[in-house]
């Protein structure tokens, strides 16, 4: 059995200890003891969680001396006045164990209070200072009812390890007097570990390092549109104290649903988080929970603009719209709109399409259930954008609103005609871009750029603007996703004013603010135009200038160079950045690796030294970051590298950077410590190569010409898996963590401006199932009826 931890860079460090033993003239004898010497063991139970059938709870006592029949004092403290406790406990001769049987009505406690309840051996002759005298319990009624056996399929420790979604059954409980509370017995226990692992309990806690402590797992079903699962903790524990206890959570805004008795969330809602940190779970949005009878059924539902239809004698035109359904669907409803329409606007449609109170609403003929996909054609007034909304009918005929599809569309109608996209976006400096020169010294080229959009007969803009370092990487900057899918989860989109004034002037501007000095910005724009034509454009990078400085220290590019050997050499260009206002702060960018980073740096005039604290820009937070694996390599971000400074033999790999300033020319001239970036395969939990090393003995450095940051991307270099030096001297506890920039941006917008809505007006029209068209005109893509879901922070 063999199993990875995905995100950490699993070792072990063994660490020898030192044991003394103690002499005979440092013992030291106890006191003697006479009597009975009669005590509460230590393992005694003191939660006592009691169903509705329990009537008493017995409390083990035990003796020493066992001969003779014995019958000793005991004191008892209840609060509440509902428990009969005995005021004595009896010995037989001859045993050695008695219980202090306590009684109660279990109709008189009420579901989960804690009762306290404290005893005490009131009998000095005959107790031991050996063993527990006192004894304090809590009783607790138990709150909950058993729903009987369901099934859960996890995608919540796949997180964590490579492994697969088992699907195991479970026992449920439903809380009895909070309705939608439910509890599942030992959600991730030993069941469940073995199905995932594929191995046995005592191979989990040798080889993988885990152990289980019983725990049940509550979620709040209350609000089935809104289901919530709190933070807990999942009676995992990892024998690696820096991860420790295992807990389930649900990231800001990812509430699931309870539909069918079968409780969901959406991918990514969940979090894995340990001492480590956190990672979001539900990638696959895989986590489901079938509560007792419930069955599996399949309502989804798409639907989606497919093209214009006209009639033979050329007088009509009707809209396709296609619809893609489940297994289960008996038939579909939807109502035609004018407009797009509003998250809100949509979602009061659906509400009066399930309750039957939407005008005109529509019912396809001839439904077949268990196919595929079917295809209605509408005849509208006239040209214009319009939206459908249509919602799947059940087995009994009734509409799930859960599974409610939307889409909006323009339909051109008899005549009708697209245009050329015509969408193009820049970024210019301030001071370059006349419709800003009021907002000059205000926002400096430095820190602020402007972007200008320019296009037609435009219906939606969407923006995203990130440093270029990581939009042309971005695969690897965010595990796996598309430039289109960072712009569908994290782009800006403009608001009516704003695409109000590109329509009408035909282009739109704003300023980006708080940008970083020196460093290289790239826009992203996707336009849709009127007609539904959708196209993404990579504007031309753009370079921030560097601020104003009058310091002594030389800025700009520098050259750096180490001979591994005669065949292998490193190269290197980093560049010095002054900071606004000051001659001793500085940022190094591109320093061993050229990937956009910027570290912050302060100059010693004094000491002639310029030294790299391990804190990088945007990263502040998070403190040194030397001597860990902080950048990814591949998307799936099974590989990972980090810069490590050795300052002396036995460092770590998190000293200071430190370079040497030529006192006279006030340059760069030399490296101080020993540079290392290796590079880290967490699959295999080992170093396999490295980018660069560069040692204080035998590293040149030399200034280059120009003193800006160049516009074109920044690179990474090759893995070197044959490294000249030695090792990678990496120490086996540091590195863990594998922590990816992150993609939203800090700047701030200048110009803002509200949205607007517009009102919905339901459209009668004629329908008839049709065969599908081929498309005439884009297509937009449909979207579901869900809760916005911000990224787990």
């Amino acid at each position: 059995m063999k199993s990875i931890k995905i995100f950490f860079l699993a070792t072990v460090a063994i660490v020898a200890g030192l044991f003394t033993a103690c002499s005979d003239d440092d013992f030291k004898a106890g006191p003697e003891v006479d009597g009975a010497q009669v005590y509460f063991p230590e393992n005694v139970t003191t939660q006592h969680s009691i169903s509705d059938d329990v009537s008493s709870i017995a409390i083990p006592v035990k003796r020493i001396a066992k001969d003779e029949a014995l019958t000793v004092a005991v004191l008892a403290s209840d609060e509440s006045g509902l428990f009969t406790i005995p005021s004595s406990v009896s010995f037989a001769a001859g045993k050695e164990t008695s219980e202090l049987l306590i009684t109660f009505d279990r109709t008189k406690l009420e579901d989960g209070k804690e009762y306290p309840l404290s005893f005490l051996i009131n009998d000095e002759d005959n107790t031991t200072p050996y063993g527990n005298r006192s004894l304090d319990i809590i009783v607790a009624p138990w709150p909950w009812v058993k729903l009987g056996t369901g099934k859960f399929r996890d995608d919540y420790l796949c997180s964590m390890f490579n492994g697969g979604n088992p699907e195991i059954e479970v026992t449920i409980h439903e809380h009895k007097s909070k309705k939608g509370i439910y509890m599942i017995e030992e959600m991730y226990g030993w069941p469940f570990l073995t199905e995932f692992f594929k191995g046995s309990q005592e191979e989990i806690e040798s080889q993988v390092k885990l152990t289980y402590t019983p725990v049940n797992i509550t979620i709040d079903c209350s609000d089935p549109t809104k289901v919530v699962m709190p933070r807990q903790f999942t009676g995992i524990i990892d024998g690696d104290p820096a991860y420790g206890n295992y807990e389930i959570a649900m990231s800001t805004g990812g509430e699931g649903t309870l539909v069918n008795g079968v409780i969901t969330f959406p991918q990514e809602a969940l979090a894995f988080v340990c001492g480590a940190g956190s990672l979001k779970a539900n990638k696959s949005g895989l986590f489901r929970i079938l509560l007792p009878g419930a069955e599996l059924t399949d309502y989804t539902l798409s639907a989606v603009y497919d093209g214009m239809k006209v009639s033979a004698d050329g007088e009509t035109a009707s809209a396709v719209i296609d619809f893609t359904y489940g297994a289960d669907v008996t038939n579909i409803r939807y109502v035609l709109v004018e407009n797009e329409l509003t998250e809100a606007e949509t979602a009061t449609l659906v509400a009066a399409i399930a309750d039957g109170s939407a005008e005109n609403i529509n019912e396809l003929q001839d439904f077949t259930v268990g196919g595929e996909k079917v295809s209605a054609e509408a005849v509208l007034p006239g040209p214009g954008t319009y939206t459908v909304v249509a919602l799947p009918l059940d087995k009994a005929q009734k509409p799930v609103s859960g599974e409610a599809s939307a889409a909006s569309f323009y339909f051109p109608g008899i005549g009708g005609t697209s245009v050329p996209n015509d969408i193009a976006g820049s970024l210019y400096k301030v001071s370059a871009y006349p419709d800003a020169a009021a907002y000059v010294s205000k926002y400096p080229d430095y820190s602020s750029a402007v972007y200008e959009i320019t296009g037609t007969e435009m219906k939606k803009i969407k923006t995203y603007f990130n440093k270029t370092s990581i939009i042309d990487n971005i695969e690897i900057q965010t595990g796996g996703l598309t430039l289109q899918d960072v712009v569908d989860k994290y782009g800006k989109e403009l608001n009516a004013d704003a695409m109000e004034e590109l329509a009408t002037t035909g282009k739109y501007w704003d300023i980006m603010i708080n940008l970083t000095p020196g460093a290289s910005y790239t826009l992203v724009v996707e336009a849709t135009n009127n007609y539904g034509k959708k196209k993404l454009i990579v504007c031309e990078p753009f370079v921030t200038d560097i601020p104003p400085y009058t310091g002594e220290l030389i800025i700009g590019k520098y050259g750096m160079s180490y001979a591994a050997s005669a065949e292998d050499t490193f190269e290197n260009v980093f560049e010095v950045i002054p900071t606004v206002g000051s001659n001793t702060e500085f940022f190094v960018k591109d320093f061993a690796v050229e990937d956009g980073t910027q570290w912050y740096a302060t100059y010693d005039s004094a000491k002639s030294t310029l030294t790299m604290s391990g804190v990088q820009l945007g990263r502040e937070d998070n403190g040194n970051l030397l001597g860990k694996f902080t950048e990814a390599l591949t998307p799936n971000q099974t590989r990972g590298y980090g810069i490590f400074s050795f300052a002396t033999e036995e460092s770590e790999g998190s000293d200071p950077i430190v370079l040497t300033i030529d006192p006279a020319s006030k340059q760069v001239s030399a490296l101080t410590t020993d540079v290392e970036v290796p590079v880290a395969d967490f699959t295999v939990n080992k170093i396999v190569g490295a980018l660069a090393a560069y040692y204080a003995d035998g590293t040149t450095i030399t200034k280059q010409s120009g003193t800006t940051s160049a516009a074109s991307a920044a690179k990474v270099q090759g893995v070197r898996t044959k490294i000249p030096f030695s090792s990678v001297r990496v120490p086996a506890h540091i590195g863990k963590s594998l922590d990816s920039r992150g993609l939203q941006m800090n700047a701030t917008f200048v110009r803002n401006s509200d949205n607007t809505n517009h009102g919905v007006r339901t459209l009668s029209v004629k329908t008839a199932k049709c065969e599908p068209l081929p498309k005439q005109i884009g297509r937009r893509a449909d979207f579901k009826i869900r809760e916005n879901l911000p990224v787990l922070k």
